[in-house]
């Protein structure tokens, strides 16, 4: 592609031809190809301005500049831009034919909730007959294909060219998860929406975002993008906040709730199980549609009102929403129940902040005939401020608790445990401290006892625990049908 088509509707100065072919794109020097250009990031921990000769080494015949970095133009010739993370998503999307104009997009934001919801919506629109591809936590879906997870949203090329191969598989539609980091990186920058949906704010990721503002505001910069309407929790503290912001500055947007009648979307709940709610939904005071949401607990109501809200402004008709819904029986990691023969009630769920502990614990308690166990931990190298509180939420809602090791990282395992056990140690909890996540989870089981509900949090779908710089396998699900039916 010729430097001129690549750069379209990006400013740059260069010495080099408008004629010039560049063959290939890569922000990553070990990626860098013969006749392609290196796009110099500034990262967190790297700057990439000063990979330039390593890219050149292996082949780059230019270099794309941030203004005002510090570089060396003489090792191959540069093209300068003023931000080189804005320019490489835009040049991305020209590399692979502006995809991401093919397809109807479907992005959802918020703490917790995202994986759900975008499983709930491609779902609905597989059974509307629109094919659709998925981007986020558990994995990457183009087509029949179904790619490893490296982010919950990609880096702007990757994403552009995974919208290329779901138009090449056929998918007509795509619902996508768009994390805090995503927006505040400009991951998903120039790239128009045409649904969004906001499922709640609460404690995390203060280890990235300076405040709690910041990562509002993060968030907050999805709705700018999005053209046909954005669907916002206005039960949450935060979520009524962003629809009040949103709705003064004219951007279009739709209120759902599950306590307010008179929001655009309302739904009220006609019963609760241990497997499944049904919901009526009504929209602007007028009934739309039952629903039966094969994930029990409040959590789900919401994840499954919010996809309802934006299918149905989409133009999707009700009854192919109610068959999408009904067709989805859970998300791997999700509130999942692992089968087994001795009658015991586990289940694993990916809760890793105090609102999602919170909630899953919740429904827990809603059907349990005994106690409520529960093993869960934080990982390291993260927001430290939300382990006392998650000790708090798991101790206030157990009968027992066992706090293990997530996914240490870097940290030491025991130090991370101390942060969380002041919270714990608040409440009338019992509780016990076991780092080795196997014996912390073998543990939980000794106990219990027919009646109990075993929850085991933190990790849901991952197979992996990374203790160091390493990843080990391990999943929890494995590990306790492996104990149950050793």
């Amino acid at each position: 592609m010729t430097l001129e088509k690549l750069f379209e509707g990006v400013k740059y100065e260069t010495r080099i031809d408008n004629n010039f072919e560049i063959s290939s794109i890569a922000y990553d020097s070990r990626k860098a190809a013969e006749g392609g250009a290196f796009v110099c990031i500034p990262g967190f921990a790297a700057d990439g301005h000063k990979y330039i000769k390593n890219a050149a080494e292996a082949g780059a015949c230019c270099a794309v500049v941030q203004r005002g970095a510090d570089y060396d133009d003489s090792i191959i010739p540069v093209i300068v831009v003023e931000d080189t993370r804005i320019a490489l998503g835009k040049i991305s999307s020209n590399f692979f034919g502006k995809p991401s104009d093919s397809l109807k997009l479907f992005a959802v934001t918020g703490t917790n909730g995202k994986t759900t919801t975008t499983y709930m919506l491609s779902s609905i629109l597989e059974a509307a007959g629109k094919p659709a591809g998925r981007i986020g936590t558990i994995s990457y879906k183009a087509g029949n294909q179904v790619y490893e997870s490296t982010n919950t949203t990609p880096e702007s090329y990757e994403l552009h060219k995974m919208f290329a191969e779901m138009i090449d598989a056929g998918d007509k539609a795509c619902a996508m998860e768009v994390s805090s980091h995503a927006l505040y990186m400009d991951r998903v920058s120039g790239i128009t929406f045409d649904y969004s949906i906001f499922t709640n704010l609460t404690e995390d990721h203060l280890d990235f975002h300076k405040d709690f503002e910041d990562y509002y505001q993060a968030k907050k910069k999805l709705f700018y993008q999005t053209w046909g309407g954005s669907m916002i929790n206005v039960d949450d503290e935060y979520g009524q906040r962003l629809y009040d912001e949103l709705k003064e500055e004219g951007v279009r947007v739709f209120s759902f709730s599950k306590h307010d009648e008179e929001a655009d979307y309302f739904a009220e709940v006609t019963q609760e199980t241990d497997t499944f709610s049904v919901i009526k939904v009504y929209n602007k005071g007028s009934y739309v549609a039952g629903l039966r949401i094969g994930i029990p607990g409040e959590f789900s109501v919401y994840n499954a009102l919010g996809a309802f809200s934006a299918a149905y402004e989409s133009g999707i008709d009700a009854e192919d929403i109610v068959k999408g819904l009904e067709a989805l029986k859970g998300v791997p990691g999700r509130f999942e129940l692992v089968p087994n023969s001795k009658g015991v009630v586990a289940i694993v769920d990916y809760a890793h902040t105090p609102d999602a502990l919170i909630k899953v614990l919740d429904t827990a308690n809603q059907f349990k005939r005994g106690r409520l166990i529960c093993v869960f931990g934080c990982g390291g190298d993260r927001d430290r401020t939300k382990r006392p509180m998650m000790g708090r939420a798991a101790g206030e809602r157990c009968e027992f608790c066992v706090v293990t090791s997530d996914n240490p990282r870097t940290e030491d395992p025991d130090l991370i445990l101390k942060d969380i056990e002041p919270g714990i140690a608040e409440t009338e909890c019992r509780y016990e401290i076991i780092a080795d996540r196997r014996e912390a989870i073998n543990r939980a089981i000794e106990i219990y006892e027919q009646g109990d509900v075993l929850v085991v949090a933190g990790k849901g779908h991952e197979d992996y625990q990374i203790i160091g710089t390493t990843k080990h396998h391990f999943d929890d699900k494995e590990v306790i049908s492996e104990i149950l039916n050793g």
